[in-house]
């Protein structure tokens, strides 16, 4: 009888991911990250992704900023849209803010640190980046950028 060979991949993002608390809206919550960080974050198009296998796909802003002398990318991404959240199991937070290629632990806790101490920001904590719902919203981000930064 032939055996059955099962191929088994796994998606390693390249991201860390922080959530953030803030009832600002998000262009006003940019603008305080830009002057806190020292960045430049633009919008690029929304992100349009289907969490939970709903029936409706929810449309999340998303901003970007580019360091290339780091190469790291910067993304604040809307956590909920008008009846859907990217994270379910997340549903408190408002923002994420993503890191590509973070490197070192160091820059993380460091940015988390920066976005507590913007006074409209009432919590931003580091996420685990493991969970399997996580890790679909990742996959599905990757693809949406290839898109929307060329």
């Amino acid at each position: 009888m032939p055996r059955k060979l099962k191929l088994d991949i796994e998606f390693t993002p390249e991201f860390s991911l922080t959530g953030v608390v803030c009832a600002q809206k998000d262009y006003r919550l940019c603008w305080l990250i830009n002057k806190q960080l020292d960045t430049d974050l633009k919008r690029l198009q929304d992100f349009i992704f289907r969490p939970d296998n709903t029936s409706n796909p929810g449309r999340f802003s998303v901003f970007h900023h580019n360091l290339p002398q780091l190469m790291k990318r910067y993304f604040l991404v809307s956590n909920k849209s008008n009846e859907n959240t990217l994270l379910g199991d997340h549903r408190n937070l408002d923002y994420l803010f993503l890191i590509k290629n973070p490197g070192d632990d160091v820059l993380t806790r460091n940015i988390s640190k920066e976005l507590r101490s913007i006074p409209a920001v009432e919590a931003a904590l580091n996420l685990d980046i493991t969970g399997k719902k996580t890790g679909l919203f990742l996959y599905d981000f990757e693809i949406y950028l290839g898109k929307a930064l060329r």
